[in-house]
């Protein structure tokens, strides 16, 4: 019986992680936008210039958010 609650407490608490990691690239945006404000505008400004498409397709979504946050960090020229 112990083993059972322990497997049930396990497999909860995996599939919750699981949901809490999949967040849309629109709410991570909009967490960027809010925290770094005019840097991120910049830096979106800066990925549009470069060909990157704002989209709300997730791979397109993704890469450009990944090009914003090397951009806030200074990884982008």
């Amino acid at each position: 019986m112990n083993a059972l609650v322990i497997a049930v407490l396990v497999t909860v608490g995996i599939g919750s992680t699981a949901v809490a990691q999949q967040r849309s690239v629109r709410d991570m945006m909009n967490d960027m936008k809010a925290r770094y404000g005019q840097t991120f505008d910049q830096c979106q400004a800066l990925a549009t210039s470069r060909g990157y498409r704002l989209s709300d397709n997730e791979t397109e979504g993704r890469l450009v958010m990944m090009f914003i946050e090397g951009c806030i960090m200074g990884k982008q020229q």
